[in-house]
């Protein structure tokens, strides 16, 4: 029955708003940076205008972006008492588990791609359009490294493959975390906005404590600090797993006080 109501719940997803949200989200945002940076920046490799094109706007609305691909359709249904009329016809855990699952499926997707398509453009097809002027390193030029670099030794398309597959799960655990909100909190602006200021406020704490690499918007997006070990982009990951896991055991305990 999971199998069908997933079917159906993609089926629903799919309609020319979303698909137009998320092209939106997938190809304009990266368009504006790229655009910004393309003149007054001195490169030298195309990894270098990739990392400067994720930068900036994405990472500032990151947890906006992961909460409205898929969310906003959630809260629609909420609204107009949709749940409630299909108790009658597919069970309450088969339909809300089918609800995460297609949540986490298209926020993965949609950030992946966010992520990817900019990356291949950048380092594959770029080059052969020339929009870009590359400088040509001399002797007392350093390329700084920054974290996730490590992966550049096995390639470049291993490289922009993992981080792009970093960023989607980070995006699947904030939207997840607000879905989750949706079905315990009873005004859903406090419940999408959570994610989003605990986002802000740690990013706000590691810099007051000056530990910026263990904020979220570094660990995301490391490329405002110099390369750190990999392990140090798990801190807040973890914390923030720890609250997901936290939330949905609360969730599985308050069932009956969900808002549907």
């Amino acid at each position: 029955m999971l199998h069908n109501q997933l079917v159906v719940e993609l089926k629903r997803a799919f309609t020319k708003r979303n698909v137009f949200l998320w092209l939106s989200v997938i190809v304009l945002l990266p368009t504006i940076r790229f655009h910004m940076i393309r003149n007054g920046y001195q490169f030298y490799e195309p990894v270098e205008v990739f990392q400067e094109t994720v930068s900036g706007i994405i990472p500032l609305l990151f947890p906006v972006i992961a909460i409205i691909i898929y969310l906003p359709s959630f809260l629609q249904e909420q609204r107009n008492n949709f749940i409630t009329y299909t108790r009658t016809r597919v069970p309450l855990r088969i339909y809300i588990m089918s609800k995460a699952l297609m949540n986490a499926l298209l926020t993965g997707m949609v950030t992946f791609l966010l992520i990817f398509i900019p990356f291949i453009f950048i380092v594959y097809v770029e080059k052969h359009l020339g929009i870009i002027n590359y400088s040509s390193p001399t002797e007392n030029v350093r390329i700084p490294a920054v974290t996730f670099s490590q992966f550049l030794r096995y390639g470049d398309l291993a490289y922009g493959f993992i981080y792009s597959l970093w960023v989607a799960i980070n995006g699947v655990v904030y939207s997840t975390i607000a879905f989750m909100l949706l079905l315990n909190v009873s005004n859903p602006f406090i419940a999408l906005s959570l994610p989003f200021l605990f986002y802000h406020i740690l990013n706000f704490v590691t810099g007051l404590l000056h530990v910026p690499m263990f904020s979220p918007l570094s660990t995301i997006f490391p490329f405002n600090v110099e390369q750190q070990p990999l392990w140090t982009v798990l801190v807040p990951f973890s914390l923030l797993f720890i609250v997901l896991i936290i939330i949905f055991i609360f969730s599985i305990k308050n069932r009956e006080e969900w808002m549907i």
